[in-house]
């Protein structure tokens, strides 16, 4: 009888430790990952391909320079997510990334830039009979698309053919 009762005891700790091992199982989509709670400072990369043709992100996305008064330069202004070059770099910089975790998202990148991206569009390619969007992210499919939260040296490809 006790043989029984410690063999059910062990059956059922497996099992619930199954279950629990599935349910905290990490998922391969970053936007599950928790938000830095310290400054960050990442470095992803972006290339955008349409129809086989790499398109150019421009420097400085997300920095503006102050207002010109009386000949003086009020100073310099730099969006949590910009870019300085057009290497196909975007910089996140942000202190308190935590407070609006959304200025990580590749969405919000393109928001500060002016240009349209969601999930069946970038620019002004929308899926349909013309060709479709794909992203990968780190050679991996991703399905997160604007919402997708970019992580220090993420190579992001975002394509439309």
């Amino acid at each position: 009888m006790k043989k029984k009762i410690i063999y059910l005891i062990i059956t059922a700790v497996l099992i619930f430790s199954v279950i629990f091992l599935l349910i905290k199982k990490p998922s391969n989509s970053n936007t599950t990952l928790e938000v830095p709670k310290k400054p960050i400072h990442w470095h992803p990369k972006l290339k955008i391909i349409i129809n086989g043709e790499e398109q150019f992100i421009p420097p400085n996305i997300g920095i503006t320079i102050g207002n010109n008064i009386d000949n003086h330069i009020s100073g310099m202004r730099m969006s949590p997510t910009h870019t300085h070059e057009s290497d196909d770099t975007i910089h996140l910089e942000n202190n308190k990334p935590w407070l609006k975790p959304e200025t990580l998202t590749l969405g919000y990148f393109f928001e500060v830039w002016g240009k349209n991206l969601n999930n069946s569009c970038i620019f002004d390619y929308c899926n349909g009979e013309n060709g479709s969007l794909t992203i990968t992210v780190n050679g991996q499919s991703n399905f997160e698309f604007e919402k997708y939260i970019m992580h220090d040296k993420d190579e992001i490809i975002i394509e439309y053919k």
